[in-house]
């Protein structure tokens, strides 16, 4: 039965579709089809072949891709990690002067006012409501509990 497209039309729209695909997925496993698809398709345009060995090509060509070129892939396509730790990151205030709205103990939290927000504080001294502390850094628990010193 003859088909209305060339066979090498179809592999490389098949090609295609298998490319478009690995966008949808991860792992970029599925381009490497798409790449055997566009061998078939490439050797077709040039040298008739029976279906048989069009699927044998694709077959090899995919597995070879696959084998030789998904750790180039990776590298180009994953980025390089960076040797930064989330402390290279930190954009902690430390140093900012606070105010104290509700008093702190050292075996309780309390509350300062930070940009307009209240947020939770710690201190290893009894601070009054009404004083000024300093951000020192956050608490070794939380990243949203800050610990402060008196002024």
């Amino acid at each position: 039965m003859e088909s209305i497209f060339e066979p090498w039309l179809i592999w490389f729209v098949a090609g295609v579709a298998l490319a478009l695909m690995e966008l949808m997925a991860p792992g970029i496993i599925i381009i490497f089809f798409a790449a055997g698809c566009w061998v078939v398709a490439g050797v077709l345009a040039i040298y008739p072949m029976t279906l048989a060995q069009q699927v044998l090509l694709f077959v090899v060509a995919s597995v070879l891709s696959l084998v030789f070129l998904r750790k180039w892939f990776m590298k180009i396509f994953k980025g390089v990690s960076s040797d930064k730790t989330d402390a290279d990151y930190e954009d902690f205030p430390r140093g900012e002067k606070v105010e104290v709205v509700q008093a702190i103990t050292p075996h309780s939290n309390g509350r300062v006012k930070y940009r307009g927000t209240l947020w939770d504080a710690a201190a290893d001294e009894e601070v009054t409501e009404g004083e000024m502390v300093e951000l020192l850094k956050y608490t070794e628990n939380s990243n949203q509990v800050f610990f402060v010193k008196k002024i």
